[in-house]
C-alpha cells in the first residue's frame, strides 16, 4: 500500500515543481554563472533498489560511497562510486531503524551514520553497515525559544563537528542543538529571530576542516558562519531563498579549501562561495538533463572536492567534478 507523505498534508508547496524557475536579475550571481554537466548520476524514480523518491540529502564516506536520504521511501540507500547499490535500510514507521521522511544525514570519522529522522522528531545513529545503534529526541515545540534540549520539531540537518559531536538543525524550533556521539545533550544555540546567531528555519548545516560551522538560515535568506565554539563570525545574503514553501529547504557543504556550497531549490541552481561569502561560481538550470536540476536540496563534497547535488524532484543525485 502506498502511504501518503506527511509534509504535503501540512503545508502548501509554493511554486509548482516543474515550472520554469524564477528569473534572476543581472547581478554577481549571473556574472559568475558557469556551465557544468554531471559526470555521474545516481538513481531514478521509484521504490525498487537503486531508485529514489524525492531524496533530500546525502553524505560521502572516505571510500567515495554515497549515502542518500531516500526521503519519501523512508530509507537510507548506499551507492558505491560506480553507482551500484551496496545496501539500504529503513522503511516507514517509528520503531528503531525505521523512518518518517528522513531529511538529513552525516557520517563521522569512524563511518557511523547519523540520520535526522524528521517527522519522528529524532536522530538515529547506525554503524556503516546500517545496524541500529541508538536514537534520541522526542517531539517538542519550543515556540522559537531555547527550550528543553532533547526535543525536536522536524529536524532537517545534521553534521559532525571537529570533536565528533553531533550538530542538529532543529528546524521547527529555530535552533541548533549539540550532542555527544552518544546523544547526550551539550548545548543549544539560536532561537527565533533575525539578529546574528538567531535563526528562522535553519536547515542545512556543515562543518569545514577548521571546525567552523555554517548554517543555512533559510527564511533570513543568509548563511551564518560560526567558529567551533559556535561564536558568530560572519553572515552573507543568499539569492534564491526568498520562498517559504516546504520544498525551499536548502543545504550547505564545505570543501577542503574552506569554500562553501549551497543549493537554491526554487531557483534550480547551486552556488559556490569563498569562506567570506564572495560568489565564486553559479551553475544549474531547470530541467532533467545532466546540466540541469529540479528542486535541488542536499549538497555534499568528497575528499577530492567533487560536489554531489541531491536533485530532489528529478529523484536522483548528480556528481560534478571539483568546481573551479
Amino acid at each position: 500500500m502506498q502511504l501518503t507523505p506527511v509534509a504535503p498534508q501540512l503545508w502548501n508547496y509554493g511554486p509548482e515543481v516543474g515550472g520554469t524557475g524564477l528569473a534572476l536579475p543581472e547581478d554577481e550571481y549571473e556574472k559568475k554563472r558557469i556551465q557544468l554537466s554531471a559526470t555521474s548520476v545516481y538513481g531514478t524514480y521509484g521504490s525498487a533498489e537503486g531508485q529514489l523518491n524525492y531524496p533530500k540529502s546525502a553524505a560521502v564516506d572516505a571510500q567515495g560511497n554515497l549515502y542518500v536520504c531516500d526521503t519519501y521511501n523512508h530509507r537510507v540507500q548506499v551507492f558505491d562510486p560506480g553507482g551500484q547499490v551496496l545496501r539500504s535500510w529503513g522503511g516507514q514507521g517509528n520503531a528503531p531503524g525505521l523512518f518518517q521522511e528522513p531529511w538529513g544525514i552525516a557520517l563521522d570519522a569512524a563511518g557511523n551514520v547519523y540520520v535526522a529522522d524528521t517527522w519522528n522528531h529524532r536522530v538515529q545513529k547506525f554503524d556503516a553497515e546500517g545496524r541500529f545503534l541508538r536514537q534520541w529526541g522526542t517531539f517538542g515545540d519550543t515556540a522559537g525559544t531555547l527550550g528543553e534540549g532533547s526535543t525536536f520539531y522536524g529536524p532537517r540537518g545534521v553534521a559532525i563537528d571537529s570533536q565528533g559531536n553531533v550538530l542538529v538543525a532543529d528546524t521547527g524550533n529555530k535552533r541548533v542543538a549539540k550532542f555527544t556521539a552518544d546523544g547526550e545533550f551539550i548545548q543549544q544555540y539560536g532561537g527565533a529571530g533575525s539578529l546574528s546567531g538567531q535563526f528562522r528555519e535553519p536547515v542545512g548545516i556543515a562543518v569545514d576542516a577548521s571546525g567552523n560551522v555554517y548554517v543555512a538560515d533559510t527564511w533570513n535568506q543568509r548563511v551564518q558562519k560560526f567558529d567551533a565554539d559556535f561564536v558568530f563570525l560572519a553572515e552573507w545574503q543568499v539569492l534564491g531563498w526568498e520562498g517559504e514553501s516546504v520544498v525551499n529547504k536548502p543545504y550547505v557543504a564545505a570543501d577542503s579549501q574552506g569554500n562553501v556550497y549551497i543549493t537554491a531549490p526554487e531557483y534550480h541552481q547551486m552556488v559556490k562561495f569563498d569562506a567570506t561569502g564572495k560568489v565564486l561560481a553559479v551553475w544549474g538550470k531547470f530541467g532533467s538533463d545532466v546540466a540541469s536540476v529540479n528542486m535541488p536540496s542536499g549538497i555534499a563534497v568528497d575528499a577530492q572536492d567533487n560536489v554531489y547535488v541531491v536533485d530532489s524532484a528529478n529523484h536522483r543525485v548528480l556528481k560534478f567534478l571539483a568546481v573551479k
